[in-house]
């Protein structure tokens, strides 16, 4: 029987849930999945706001990613009231507040309630503090909290600095998963929303330089209004690399432009620095088809939700690329280069 490779993603939201889906189903893995801790949006902010608790809402997502429960006990879990005095809520939100207000630790909620999933791997918030994500601009106004940061226009004010209002601790059972990864995904997902407040995480940056694992990172399929428009693959890179504290080893890279239908419903209008594209001729980036066609439907309770997000990879596409570079005996398989 093979060893098994040690996998570690690092995100949050619909971006992780996208990858740990397909990931769940590659052979001879153990897979940890490293879930930012400042959602303060929706669902999970009035939770956070009326219960003291940590935001529930990325987690949610991830454990029912990695779940091997039927459809019944998943589509249960993600089941969001759009009445009465619960709407909004998502089910699987309230019974993590719940089993935090009883064990006294959201770590162990999400423990006991990967047990109840039948999760394949591990789900572990990249803190236990409770952390709200501010951004200082170049004019001096700062701003605090996920969700607006989500609504901000950040290139219009200019970018000094993103940081916690309070000293923000790795969680030492997310440090531990990195000092053990051979392997670390980061990403896809809002990169300051969802990305970022991980890598800033203190104690994050200091584990990731002394780790050895081989780091992969997918970058998003399209560039979000306000925040990246224009970016191209090496400004992904640069910022992301600026945060590790050094280079990333593969860069994957969507080749598939989303239809034209894609565009059309999602209101993004093509061009006008929406569409990524490559810039760099680098050996690192891998070139493939990762764009899924599902057209995925609004959630009615939902209210924050964003139709960007619903451009997204392909989960079994996404996987099969990442088992190329885990697997060495298909890395010569591989189309690198500018993946054009």
């Amino acid at each position: 029987m093979k060893k098994e490779k040690n996998i570690v993603t690092v995100g949050g939201g619909t971006g992780s849930h996208t990858i740990l889906s397909g990931l769940k189903n590659l052979k001879n893995i153990s897979l940890t999945a490293l879930v930012s801790m400042v959602d303060s949006g929706g669902s999970t902010g009035m939770l956070r706001d009326e219960l003291g608790v940590l935001p529930p809402g990325d987690v949610r997502k991830c454990l029912i990613a990695l779940s091997e429960q039927d459809d019944v006990v998943r589509k249960l879990m993600n089941y969001r009231f759009n009445e009465g005095s619960l709407s909004g809520h998502a089910l699987g939100n309230i019974i993590l507040a719940a089993l935090e207000k009883v064990t006294g630790d959201f770590s162990k909620g999400v423990e006991i309630l990967s047990k109840i999933l039948k999760v394949k791997g591990k789900v572990i918030p990249i803190t236990k503090d409770q952390a709200t994500l501010s951004l200082l601009f170049t004019n001096g106004k700062i701003i605090n909290g996920e969700c607006n940061v989500d609504r901000a226009n950040l290139q219009e004010l200019g970018i000094k600095k993103v940081f916690y209002k309070k000293r923000v601790n790795l969680n030492k059972e997310a440090k531990l998963a990195i000092e053990k990864a051979e392997y670390i995904i980061l990403g896809p997902g809002d990169y300051y929303t969802s990305l970022i407040p991980n890598l800033i995480t203190k104690g994050f940056k200091e584990v990731m330089k002394k780790s050895k694992a081989i780091t992969i990172l997918p970058i998003n399929l399209v560039n979000k209004k306000g925040h990246t428009m224009g970016w191209n693959v090496s400004d992904y890179v640069s910022m992301i690399e600026s945060y590790l504290g050094r280079t990333v080893d593969y860069i994957l890279f969507n080749t598939e432009a989303p239809s034209k239908k894609q565009m059309r419903d999602y209101k993004i209008k093509e061009g006008n620095g929406t569409l990524i594209h490559n810039d760099l001729n680098d050996k690192r980036v891998i070139g493939a088809s990762l764009l899924s066609h599902v057209h995925y439907a609004n959630d009615k309770g939902d209210k924050m939700a964003d139709p960007r997000s619903f451009i997204r990879h392909d989960s079994k596409k996404l996987a099969k690329c990442i088992d190329k570079i885990i697997n060495p005996s298909s890395r010569a398989k591989l189309t690198t280069g500018q993946g054009k």
